[in-house]
């Protein structure tokens, strides 16, 4: 019985470790097929409301694939000629940054007798690297734009595909499955499908929800460049745990830079947190709730290794990618432990495996 368990348990390691191979390395691949597969299940159900309509298969699929083509586009080209504007001013950033370090420096040197000569020498080198790095990182994204628009062309036949032959998929999985498996099967496959999509949208709310108090906090301060960090930390949010962190931290830094005033800086600071807050405890739980139910440990680990894999396409589909597993592992008898290990609450678990 010890070594059935223990070959059963080497047999699940080495398939993990098998899919995490071929992830990696058909990352170039599976990285526009896994964002079309989950932006079907996004816009799945404007499509059927299209074809529920009257219009046909192909005009549906077709206005779906060009209604994620007006939106994304849009919101890439205002990103693109704000992060221009932003790559423009650099030399004043430069300049800002160092005034704001010099003023750092006299507050330090009184508070801990560290000579203005020591700090001027720790700072600038530090600040120059700094500032060199983002520099040259805004120009290899904007001089990879070509590559960018490519696969994301690439991504809009994927999608258009899925939408159009959605159906055909299904049967095929239920080709291969026994009869008396078909139920659990197309069970599957539609809390998948749902789950998916409730994240998705949910996620775009809150998004959305977020810009909007970004917006009104960044205008009534009068943050330089409000409508990048805005869009930056809206959009950065979809990755958990980390995006929120990230979204806050930039504008607080553009905002210390540009301003003098200590209490203008703390209060713009916990405006900020506040607004993480209410994103974090407030409009989460209400909008996107318990659908996906993953432990926090289980989220961070898929980040990280999604990271690694894909980069950071990997930090934004490797969660809804472990709730698929997660939802497989629950109907499956062997995998059962795996869906409690993965989930946020075991014995809500335990008790629907039980069920």
């Amino acid at each position: 019985m010890y070594f059935r368990n223990l070959s059963r348990i080497n047999q699940i390691l080495f398939f993990g470790l098998a899919i995490l191979a071929a992830l990696y390395y058909g990352a170039e691949f599976l990285i526009p097929i896994t964002f079309a597969a989950f932006l079907a299940a996004l816009v799945s159900p404007v499509c059927n409301l299209l074809q529920g309509a009257g219009l046909g298969k192909i005009f549906s699929s077709l206005l779906c694939t060009l209604l994620i083509f007006v939106v994304v586009g849009a919101l890439a080209y205002l990103m693109f000629y704000q992060l221009k504007i932003f790559a423009d001013d650099l030399p004043l950033i430069k300049e800002q940054a160092k005034n704001f370090l010099h003023g750092l420096q006299e507050q330090l040197s009184s508070a801990t007798g560290i000579s203005r000569q020591e700090q001027k020498q720790f700072f600038d080198e530090r600040s120059d690297t700094f500032l060199s790095m983002l520099e040259d990182q805004l120009t290899l994204f904007l001089s990879s734009l070509f590559f960018v628009i490519l696969k994301f062309l690439l991504t809009l036949v994927y999608l258009f595909l899925f939408l159009l032959y959605r159906k055909r998929f299904q049967k095929v999985v239920m080709m291969y499955v026994d009869r008396e498996d078909n139920t659990k099967a197309e069970k599957i496959m539609n809390e998948s499908s749902r789950v998916v999509h409730h994240f998705l949208w949910g996620r775009v709310k809150v998004m959305a929800l977020l810009a909007i108090m970004y917006l009104i906090a960044f205008w009534i301060f009068d943050l330089q460049y409000m409508i990048l960090l805005t869009l930056f930390g809206a959009i950065i949010t979809i990755i958990p745990y980390l995006g929120p962190l990230m979204s806050g931290i930039l504008p607080v830094i553009m905002y210390m830079i540009f301003n003098d005033s200590f209490s203008d800086i703390l209060l713009f600071t916990a405006v900020v947190f506040v607004i993480q807050l209410i994103e974090s405890y407030l409009l989460e739980p209400l909008i996107i709730g318990s659908e996906v139910r993953i432990s926090p440990l289980a989220v961070i680990l898929a980040i990280i290794v999604g990271g690694r894999i894909w980069g950071l396409a990997g930090m934004i589909l490797f969660v809804p990618l472990l709730a698929i597993i997660k939802i497989y592992a629950d109907h499956t008898q062997t995998l059962k432990p795996i869906g409690i290990l993965l989930g946020n609450d075991p014995d809500k678990d335990k008790k629907k495996n039980k069920d």
